[in-house]
């Protein structure tokens, strides 16, 4: 892997001290997709460093994701989960680019397993698979496997491949060069206060996606800071209008795993006994989306609250369930209730970006971006072209987190050998170090949690954010100025509110682009919803919107067009070059 390597720059003025070093790939993020990017990245021969805000896995979504993979392998019928799919994504998603998602899944899957990646397995060898309705889809074969120890394993694997992991890392800028193009990275670390400068040849983003510090178990610190820091480097963001969504979650607490527990058997209720999902058309289980909106709409005509009747769901299967999702089976054992045999209230659950398809744009499956040498992948990059205007969350969300951050650190690593090294610009650099410090040298302010608060008040309101309007998206833009002159003004008394700051002002960075992207379409189709647009227009909205962030202004804003789904310009769906040993 190589030490670090000494370098000369802009210095910070608080003489805090700089660890500083080359790398050929940056993996900004310590997540699935992270850690498989770094893995596959090292193993091609790259040098790699991996900066993550928590600890690498076993931070955000992913240790939560329980036995949620998509596993589809040769001998299973392609067109027919197509054609459901299709269904569910409301004809936003590219056919063929879901096609080479899912067909890569089984294989990677069996890499995976060949690698010591602990999966369940048949007497026989083979994956364990369990075929489910899940999402309004009739039979979805799901791989088998513990999501905590998975996620342990992907670290040592990325640390066998030679990648160097620095955790509690928060990455504020990244750096430009002369022609456009990424170059590192630079950031601090909240423990120690240590400051650090990533020179890389290639920058994969992998940071998760934004959930506005919602309350569900692993969404606490997805603050959309992948989504930030490609902005502000030029990237584009594509789909925002989808960075809204609300899962269904157990009332005591917040909750993953709810989709599996419908395909077990179990049933959302009103007040009154009724289905409400067969009261409102919907098939049962039905994609999260409409599962939303049938509670949203039980509770505005009266007939709450909702609860979740899963007593039908036999013992063994709760057994397994309980096996898939352990942190979430401990979190309800503490609370004493047993919901298997009492129902109670469930309720819709802020998830932001998780559940939906908004994130940076990329251009091919291997996440190149619109910005030289920046890659995304996972939550980082949108979605839509695989899950449209709808959600992959309980079978294909974990399934293209794999997939992206397998394709991205392959093609990272290719262009790491052939790209050359950057060179700096210590003028954007010093202007870098004293945006990311100010905050320590003020004095008084408003602190961080506050603001959060107003921002929270925005986003997560469902008035606001999923039954939309013109009047009301237009309101909250002004608001979202309003407030980003507060957050520009935080002082910060430590590393750690340091990096609530930096959370902050990427959240309204996302805040900006989902509710601009949210006013630009003027039609109603999965997680975006208007109710002065209130049908689906396939004629003039069968398409994706992008937005830009805006150079050189006081106040941040976005200009949002839109791009065609049917222009092979738009996004490439060929199949990347196979990095270690899985083939197309």
């Amino acid at each position: 892997m190589g030490v670090a390597t000494p370098m000369s720059g802009p210095r910070p003025r608080l003489g805090v001290p700089v660890d500083e070093w080359e790398t050929d790939v940056l993996v900004v993020g310590g997540g699935l997709a992270g850690l498989v990017a770094a893995w596959v990245a090292g193993t091609a021969g790259a040098r790699v460093t991996v900066l993550a805000k928590g600890f690498a896995g076993a931070d955000g979504v992913s240790p939560f994701a329980g036995g949620v993979a998509l596993c589809l392998l040769p001998e299973d019928d392609l067109d027919a989960f197509l054609d459901e799919h299709e269904w569910a994504c409301e004809g936003l998603a590219h056919r063929e680019a879901v096609a080479r998602v899912a067909a890569i899944s089984g294989r990677l899957w069996e890499w995976l397993a060949a690698h010591g990646v602990p999966v369940e397995r048949e007497p026989g060898g083979e994956l364990r698979r369990r075929w489910l309705r899940v999402g309004g889809r009739s039979r979805v074969p799901r791989l088998a496997l513990e999501s905590v120890s998975f996620m342990r394993h992907l670290r040592r694997c990325a640390l066998g491949a030679g990648a160097r992991i620095f955790d509690h890392s928060c990455v504020t800028e990244l750096l430009v060069g002369e022609d456009g193009g990424v170059e590192g990275a630079l950031g601090f670390r909240r423990q120690d206060g240590r400051l650090l400068r990533v020179r890389a040849r290639a920058v994969v983003l992998a940071a998760g996606g934004c959930a506005w510090r919602g309350a569900h178990l692993g969404v606490h610190s997805a603050m959309g800071e992948g989504y930030g820091l490609a902005a502000r480097a030029g990237a584009e963001l594509a789909s925002m209008e989808y960075c809204t969504s609300y899962i269904a979650t157990c009332s005591l607490f917040d909750s993953h795993g709810q989709d599996i527990l419908a395909a077990l058997g179990g049933r959302f209720r009103n007040r009154l006994g009724e289905n409400i999902l067969e009261r409102h058309g919907e098939p049962d289980p039905a994609p999260p989306q409409r599962v939303t909106l049938a509670m949203l709409t039980e509770w505005l005509e009266g007939r709450g609250p909702i609860v979740f009747d899963l007593r039908e769901i036999p013992a063994e299967r709760r057994r397994q369930w309980e096996r898939d999702f352990p942190l979430v089976a401990r979190a309800l054992a503490r609370t004493g209730v047993d919901v298997f045999v009492r129902p109670v209230p469930w309720i819709p659950g802020f998830t932001g970006s998780i559940a939906g398809s908004g994130g940076v744009r990329t251009l091919d499956l291997a996440g190149r971006t619109t910005v030289p040498g920046l890659f995304a992948a996972g939550d980082t990059a949108w979605r839509t072209p695989v899950v449209g205007a709808g959600s992959g969350i309980t079978y294909l969300n974990l399934s293209w987190a794999l997939a992206s951050g397998y394709w991205a650190g392959a093609a990272a690593a290719e262009l790491a050998r052939e790209r050359p090294p950057a060179t700096p610009e210590p003028a954007a650099e010093a202007e870098a170090w004293e945006r990311a410090l100010a905050p320590l040298g003020r004095e008084g302010g408003t602190r961080p949690d506050e603001v959060l608060r107003r921002l929270q008040r925005l986003v997560v309101d469902p008035e606001r954010n999923f039954f939309r309007t013109a009047a009301v998206l237009e309101a909250s833009l002004r608001e979202l100025e309003r407030l980003w002159d507060d957050v520009r003004g935080l002082a910060a008394a430590d590393w750690h509110e340091l990096v609530r700051y930096h959370e902050l002002e990427h959240a309204t960075l996302t805040a900006l682009a989902m509710f601009g992207s949210a006013l630009a379409r003027e039609e109603t189709r999965g997680w975006h919803r208007r109710l002065d647009f209130p049908r689906r227009d396939d004629r003039r909205w069968r398409r994706w919107t992008v937005a830009r962030l805006e150079p050189r202004r006081e106040r941040p804003a976005f200009r949002v067009g839109t791009i065609a789904l049917e222009d092979p310009a738009v996004f490439d769906v060929r199949v990347p070059a196979a990095g270690v040993g899985v083939g197309p």
